[in-house]
């Protein structure tokens, strides 16, 4: 079985930076989806640029609901306050959206990190915001015009993207979060996963190290120290070896059709 293990947020903070990196550089980490409008943007895309980190997979964590648009506001009315600023989550979804504004900013978005000279290979979005149908469609449309994979969230999303011809695991997990982010869940994860026979396997991470920034901007702060210890636990590494699980991202995923 291909499993991604996917670190979230690069890009955040300097603390979140350094704590993906880590996470990385201990080997279970093999993706990282970058945000692209946040204080640690600019360090972890010139660390990419320069090939810090050799062999991970890259993608872009598209952020409607946080910080600053990268399109000018008064081309994406639907999805900005007075201020020029994202609307948060809650306001965001309780409006309605254009597709037509997601898709525009998704794809600023994205030409953002491939100026770099970043190879990308997936998408996906902070606080999942492509559960709205609006944005999902966007999604879609952008990422076939790249030819990348996305994240699913659920069966029926995974349904909607294999219908469109997007790439995706064949399953998902997005609960090794806060209190589950145990070297035990983490294990009972992968091993219904192989019992289940699946050919493919993402799970969501957030290592980092908290930091000043990091404590203004999320709610996720601390906790994410806890997940940076798991991840550079080598019994889980041991184990996953032991469980003949082959580390990948979704560049694997894009060229052997999993």
């Amino acid at each position: 079985m291909l499993l991604i293990v996917n670190a979230d947020d690069f890009g955040y903070t300097p603390g979140v930076n350094a704590g993906i990196t880590r996470a990385i550089a201990c080997g279970l980490v093999t993706s990282v989806s970058v945000l692209p409008n946040q204080p640690g943007t600019t360090e972890a895309l010139a660390m990419l640029r320069r090939g810090a980190l050799p062999g991970v997979g890259v993608g872009v964590h598209l952020c409607l609901t946080k910080g600053c648009p990268l399109s000018p506001p008064e081309e994406i009315p639907s999805l900005t306050d007075k201020s020029g600023d994202f609307k948060g989550r809650r306001a965001l979804l309780s409006d309605e959206l254009s597709g037509g504004e997601v898709a525009r900013e998704f794809f600023a978005q994205v030409e953002l990190v491939r100026s770099y000279g970043i190879p990308l290979d997936h998408l996906d979005t902070h606080h999942h915001i492509h559960t709205h149908p609006v944005v999902l469609a966007a999604l879609v449309k952008v990422a076939k015009s790249y030819g990348l994979a996305v994240r699913h969230l659920t069966p029926v999303m995974r349904a909607i993207l294999e219908a469109a011809g997007v790439k995706t695991t064949a399953a998902f997990c997005g609960d090794w979060f806060a209190a589950e982010a145990t070297l035990e869940a983490f294990t009972v994860f992968v091993a219904n996963a192989l019992r289940r026979g699946l050919s493919s396997l993402e799970i969501m991470t957030h290592p980092g190290y908290a930091d000043r920034e990091l404590a203004r901007l999320s709610g996720y702060v601390t906790e994410r120290e806890g997940e940076l210890g798991v991840l550079c636990d080598p019994e889980l590494k041991e184990w996953l070896r032991a469980m003949t699980v082959r580390l990948g991202t979704y560049a694997d995923l894009l060229r052997e059709g999993a």
